[in-house]
């Protein structure tokens, strides 16, 4: 008696009659192939994150009333952990936005402050009070977008550009091969890398951001 196609199949039968298309299968070799695919999708989906991205030469002027950026963040500072690409806005004094990426360009993190509302959305977490924020922080919104716009740096005694806060010190590396800011102190640190950036409203970016930045 002839056993007909795919009837009889074993379970370790390694042929690719085992994973056709548009069957369910649950067999070892089928869910191999699967595993195998989605592994693959997600290292090309991360290729970004693997991959360091070149900064472009950024032109400071000596105090910045507009900038839209493109970057990356590395934060450790009390209960935030936060490591990815950002999107960055300000309009000062008035209005910042801040928006953080995880590696599949999900956003992870969004704070928004304009001349109506304050709000913060971090996980689960939504927090819609500037000052309750800033106790969590322990940094004043205004003087961190100071330290952003280059309004209270200062050269110190070893060459290096810096602002003396309560707490921390902002650091500045803005040069050809780096454009980074930090916030370092007892409290942990916050690095700023911008990739691109523009000082006009009418400029252009290479990435767009999902809240409109």
């Amino acid at each position: 008696m002839k056993r007909r196609k795919n009837e009889g199949l074993l379970i370790g039968d390694l042929s690719t009659e085992a994973c056709l298309p548009g069957q369910f299968h649950t067999g070892k070799p089928c869910r191999g192939i699967i595993i195998t695919v989605l592994l693959i999708t997600a290292l090309l989906m991360s290729g970004c994150a693997l991959f360091p991205r070149k900064a472009k030469p950024v032109a400071w002027p000596e105090n910045i009333d507009y900038l839209r950026a493109f970057g990356e963040i590395e934060m450790n500072w009390r209960d935030l952990r936060y490591s990815g690409t950002l999107s960055l806005r300000v309009d000062y004094p008035e209005r910042f936005y801040l928006e953080v990426y995880g590696p599949f360009g999900e956003t992870v993190m969004f704070l928004k402050r304009d001349p109506v509302e304050f709000l913060l959305i971090s996980g689960g977490e939504r927090i819609t009070d500037q000052e309750t924020f800033e106790k969590r922080m322990g940094i004043k919104l205004d003087t961190f977008v100071d330290d952003i716009t280059l309004r209270s740096m200062k050269r110190d005694s070893g060459g290096r550009y810096s602002v003396a806060r309560e707490g921390y010190t902002v650091v500045y590396e803005l040069n050809d091969k780096e454009n980074r800011i930090c916030w370092q102190g007892n409290d942990g640190s916050i690095c700023i890398r911008i990739l691109e950036a523009t000082f006009q409203k009418e400029g252009n970016l290479g990435k767009g951001s999902a809240g409109g930045l």
